[in-house]
């Protein structure tokens, strides 16, 4: 989904600009800001677009329930950080805003297990995204498969074995070193 990355990088330009803050004249970061806000509101427009492209479509409601639920969550969120950017304030609060859309977002993207797709007849499809274990943030990212199983393996201690043996030949040459390091060290 567009809507999805750009509000990703938005968020990190915003960063990018929260901590720049200190450095750059007033004028100067309201004006970033403000770009920043009105990037917000194109990509809220986009969202609200996919919306009614969505709704458009034979039996789209009925079919995409959960999906338009979320979207429709996610538009107020949006216009919340444009607000917020709009202020001009690329600190936390709008940070967080757009962590919450882009959240939103994401479940909207994961797909259902226990389904073909869509919202179905259910309302909210199924319920299961209100009993996720983890957020829909863990899902996104390179050789991400949403439909994937991930199993737990062993994996051994790679540093700090107690008990690790060197070889004999290496053994007395390291006795040999520590004892003349300890007896030249020790106030000599």
């Amino acid at each position: 989904m567009q809507s999805l990355r750009r509000e990703m990088d938005l968020r990190d330009a915003t960063r990018e600009l929260d901590t720049a803050e200190l450095a750059l004249e007033h004028e100067e970061f309201a004006s970033r800001a403000g770009a920043l806000a009105a990037e917000q509101g194109g990509i809220t427009e986009n969202t609200q677009s996919a919306i009614d492209d969505i709704v458009a479509l034979p039996q789209g409601e009925q079919r995409f329930g959960r999906e338009l639920g979320l979207l429709r969550q996610v538009v107020p969120v949006m216009d919340e950080a444009r607000a917020i950017l709009a202020t001009p304030d690329a600190g936390a609060p709008a940070v967080a805003a757009q962590t919450e859309a882009i959240e939103l977002l994401l479940q909207t993207k994961r797909a259902n297990p226990n389904g073909s797709g869509g919202g179905g007849g259910d309302p909210g499809g199924g319920g299961r995204a209100a009993r996720a274990s983890s957020a829909a943030l863990a899902d996104i990212g390179p050789g991400n498969d949403e439909s994937g199983y991930v199993a737990a393996r062993p994996v051994g201690q790679a540093t700090g074995r107690a008990g690790r043996e060197f070889p004999d030949e290496f053994k007395a040459g390291l006795d040999a070193y520590f004892s003349n390091l300890e007896g030249t060290g020790g106030g000599q």
